[in-house]
């Protein structure tokens, strides 16, 4: 009888572990690409000739989105959209971007993209690995408050992002498997930043945040106050503080090597 007993609670428990466990499944957004106001397949656009595209919107405003929305339906809701303008034939006729770039061409223009991309950077980046971090006070979205300098002995990462950020939406995503929940039981704070964006908007785009799987109290930066003892552009960007208060890693942008380096250099700080 005892035997079946515990099998029961063994049963039960795994139902009510697993039930839990289904509900905290990240539901991660699909890409879906609109070009010429029309939503096309990723087989459409290997076809494309990208000399022929004249705009390439990786994020949009909540206000673009709401018109997509209310175009093409609510699916468009909860996924990432990347819209593509195409050049005219008249423009077509008159660049000469139509002519054939050869490898060697096409090497030099990344590599002068990167210098570029780099530069502006580190034009923007006014902390770096080495520095103190800059100290605030932090509005959360459930109306709390937190001092980073009262943080010291523990592992903060701050990361700055918006609601209207594409690449800022995919690093979310990716939080709570690789850093909400691994470090979870440790002394680990992290400290999401919204940028540049009023209690509302943050808490709408936490609502479905959370509905797909991606729960986490939100900071609140409306004014960029905090952001701007950090940087002046580009998001996202990650500040990892470590127990004394210094900046050991930081970066802008987000792709999963990126990701990858973050999480090691959290492993390391917490060893």
């Amino acid at each position: 009888m005892k035997f079946k007993i515990t099998v029961l609670l063994i049963l039960s428990f795994l139902t009510v572990f697993g039930t839990f466990a289904q509900q905290k499944k990240v539901i991660k957004p699909e890409t879906i690409y609109i070009v010429d106001n029309e939503i096309v397949s990723p087989d459409f656009l290997k076809k494309l000739n990208p000399n022929h595209i004249k705009e390439m919107k990786m994020s949009i405003s909540g206000e673009e989105k709401e018109a997509l929305v209310k175009k093409f339906g609510k699916t468009l809701e909860d996924n990432q959209i990347v819209v593509l303008v195409m050049k005219t034939e008249e423009e077509i006729k008159n660049t000469k971007a139509t002519k054939t770039i050869t490898p060697e061409e096409a090497a030099e223009m990344m590599r002068k993209n990167a210098e570029e991309r780099a530069k502006k950077i580190k034009e923007s980046t006014l902390i770096n690995s080495g520095d103190m971090a800059k100290d605030f006070t932090l509005e959360m979205l459930d109306g709390s408050k937190l001092k980073l300098s009262d943080l010291k002995g523990k592992v903060v990462l701050i990361n700055f992002w918006a609601t209207w950020c594409a690449p800022c939406m995919k690093e979310l995503y990716e939080f709570p498997e690789r850093i909400i929940e691994p470090f979870a039981d440790k002394d680990f704070v992290l400290l999401a930043i919204s940028r540049g964006e009023e209690p509302d908007v943050v808490r709408k785009k936490m609502d479905k945040l959370k509905s797909r799987g991606v729960e986490f109290n939100a900071g609140l930066d409306p004014k960029e106050e905090i952001f701007k003892l950090y940087a002046t552009n580009l998001i996202p960007r990650n500040f990892l503080v470590d127990q004394n208060g210094k900046v050991v890693y930081s970066s802008v942008g987000y792709s999963n090597e990126k990701l990858n380096e973050l999480v090691k250099k959290i492993e390391e700080l917490l060893k």
